[in-house]
């Protein structure tokens, strides 16, 4: 059935293809929603459609990512399945783009009123979650401090709400980790039941039709100051209702296998001495207010269920990641290839720099193996005698391969990419980087052209930095010339306020720019079957998701 969307030809050329990445990793474009021309609608909402052409696009596209007017772009959304090495991963998951604003309250229950009536509603604002999370320190007695990690031991213990989306009903999970993502612009969202939830438009939440994001349920966005979004009636999952069990029905694991439920959680204890079991239910979206730039946050939880009760709202975190707690890991490491090993930097203390000798590679490559294969073998051995998989994975080092789905807007995935393409980032993510980057180039050409010539190949000057130019360039009318006979030593640049690194880095702006080229090689893509067979081999039982 030919679909009424807008779709790129060379997009869904590579559409649920794998491409390599490192030596066990890979990324796949999964689905996208939108091209460059859902970017020049949202720009231009007057016009029909197909009334312009490809260069009033072009130019219009370049326009906004010149001007920085980075709206329009996240109306194209991308979804990827990638699989990386969990170092990877944890310097990938920074970049959170789905966000809650500081004073959302995220909800737990106590473990003492679950052990003795039911739920007790504990309400902790999410900056207060991330600030328990950090190390603490001993000014006094540094040395007296047994464990600087006690806060988040103790918040990482806690029962947090979730919603279990194949009964229905209310569950508990733990938290995983707390991202603080920075100033984001933030939306406040009113239910019919005056439920309230600040967050940003690209946040996930429940709908009465599934997971979505809220400007794809509603169109949510930002217009001079106020929020705009479409007419019409749309139901989420709020925290919830009370559904009675009978007081003659006292078997739990009768109910898990009668009605399908996965581990019941109790919500309070009924007169006649049924139990109460806690559901969701559908709330009307009342309206929405543009509240402007605030500190935003995200939380990670364990699955299978990758959302959590905050503000009474059933939300989602932006990355379903695979879960050792649940899923058998496959027990692929990666191991560096010999020239990409080497010695540290000597001027920046996050990099390499400079070739390591052989016989240290070698001994490098002998002394993984052998730590691998030990946390291999013991994994293997606590899986075979039922240990618990959260307690058989604690071990597995950090170049084991983890996989998720990841979803995000064009104009978040830009500014990733932005930082991650870049030569002062790990070569390791740099590759995972440079093969979306080849896809996004695919699913919206011109964004793509207009990010290269606006974001990655541009630099900005520093007000230090534009007095050197001026007094080095003539520009007037529509003419720009060089002084005659004009220069600037290093000591004049001092004067003009620049550090010896800052004079480094303006030579280094003046360069002649190389403009990058991002392909993908379809020789090497390969298809969901083969990638899996690959993965379920290395543990036997282990799924490819």
């Amino acid at each position: 059935m030919e679909t009424k969307r807008p779709t790129s030809p060379a997009a869904e050329e590579i559409l649920g293809g794998y491409f390599p990445v490192l030596d066990h990793g890979f990324v796949a474009l999964v689905d996208y929603m939108g091209s460059d021309e859902d970017v020049e609608r949202a720009a231009r909402v007057s016009y029909g459609y197909g009334t312009r052409k490809t260069s009033q696009t072009r130019g219009l596209i370049r326009y906004l990512r010149r001007h920085h007017h980075t709206t329009p772009s996240e109306m194209v959304e991308l979804k990827f399945h990638c699989v990386m090495p969990i170092f990877v991963a944890r310097q990938w998951v920074r970049h959170r783009t789905a966000c809650l604003a500081e004073g959302t309250l995220v909800h737990f229950d106590l473990p003492g009123g679950i052990d003795r009536r039911g739920n007790q509603l504990y309400q902790v604002p999410i900056e207060e979650i991330w600030r328990r999370l950090q190390p603490t320190r001993n000014a006094t007695k540094p040395n007296k401090q047994r464990n600087p990690f006690f806060r988040r031991d103790h918040i990482r213990g806690v029962h947090l709400r979730q919603f279990n989306e194949d009964t229905g009903l209310l569950q508990h999970t733990r938290i995983a980790d707390v991202f603080r993502n920075g100033p984001r612009p933030v939306f406040r969202m009113t239910l019919a039941d005056g439920k309230r939830i600040e967050c940003t438009a690209d946040h996930r939440f429940l709908f009465g039709d599934g997971w979505k994001t809220l400007r794809e349920a509603t169109g949510l966005m930002e217009a001079s100051g106020r929020a705009v979004w479409r007419d019409g009636d749309c139901y989420l999952h709020v925290n919830g209702e009370v559904y009675p069990v009978p007081a003659m029905v006292q078997d739990r694991e009768w109910l898990v296998e009668k009605d399908h439920l996965i581990r019941p959680q109790i919500a309070a204890i009924a007169e006649d001495g049924g139990i109460l079991l806690e559901r969701s239910k559908l709330v009307r979206v009342e309206k929405f207010e543009y509240v402007g730039i605030k500190e935003t946050y995200d939380l990670e939880v364990e699955g299978p269920h990758h959302n959590f009760v905050a503000n009474g709202i059933v939300t989602h975190n932006s990355v379903n990641e695979l879960s050792a707690r649940y899923s058998l890991m496959p027990l692929l490491f990666y191991r560096p290839e010999a020239k990409q090993f080497a010695l540290q930097s000597r001027s920046n203390r996050q990099g390499r720099a400079g070739g390591a000798p052989p016989h240290v590679y070698e001994e490098a490559v002998r002394r993984w193996e052998a730590l691998r294969k030990e946390a291999g073998d013991a994994y293997g051995w606590m899986l075979e005698e039922d240990v618990a998989r959260e307690l058989a994975r604690i071990d597995l080092p950090l170049s084991t391969y983890t996989q998720w789905y990841w979803k995000i807007d064009l104009h978040n995935l830009l500014h990733f990419l932005t930082l991650r393409v870049d030569p002062r980032a790990q070569w390791e993510i740099q590759e995972f980087a440079r093969a979306i980057a080849a896809m996004v180039k695919r699913v919206a050409p011109l964004s793509y052209e207009a990010w290269i010539d606006y974001d990655l190949c541009a630099r900005p000057f520093t007000r230090a930095e534009r007095e050197a130019l001026v007094q080095l360039l003539d520009a007037s009318g529509e003419e720009v010339r060089a002084r005659a006979g004009a220069s600037l030593s290093k000591a004049e640049l001092t004067q003009l306020g620049l550090s010896a690194r800052e004079i480094a880095e303006l030579i280094e702006k003046l360069q002649p720019p190389e403009r990058p080229g991002f392909e993908l090689d379809l020789a090497r893509m390969r298809w969901a079957d083969d990638v899996g067979k690959e993965m379920s081999e290395v543990v036997p039982g282990a799924k490819f998701e």
